[in-house]
């Protein structure tokens, strides 16, 4: 059965012009987690069953966003200063990776709330 995954973005400058968009992504399954990075350490997560390059939707949403806060994709480290959303090919950036290790380098632990949208059948 595939499960639907309901997205909506706007961003505006402020006086200026908009961009909007919406849409209905299918995907076989999804997890919601919620995890903390301790301060001062790493915290790997795994994004689900299954090899890595299955992924199709990729939000992480940090509690309060921070330059404190990252992630590593290969050999380039990613901050998590703002909430990040990838949908389809825009999660190839990440390497499309079976798990996440996060660092956070603040002195207080970090709520990360991540959705996961995936294909079951490669």
């Amino acid at each position: 059965m595939t499960e639907k995954l309901i997205w909506d973005v706007t961003v505006r400058a402020e006086g200026g012009p908009q961009l909007t968009g919406s849409g209905v992504l299918e995907v076989d399954a999804y997890d919601k987690l919620s995890v903390v990075v301790p301060a001062g350490g790493d915290l790997e997560v795994n994004l689900g069953p299954g090899a890595a390059g299955l992924i199709a939707c990729l939000v992480i949403l940090p509690d309060e966003p921070s330059a404190d806060l990252s992630y590593d994709v290969g050999s380039q480290t990613i901050g998590l200063d703002e909430p990040q959303v990838l949908l389809g090919g825009a999660v190839d950036l990440t390497g499309n990776p079976a798990s996440l290790t996060f660092a956070n380098a603040g002195t207080a632990d970090a709520n990360l709330q991540i959705l996961i949208g995936r294909d079951a059948t490669p």
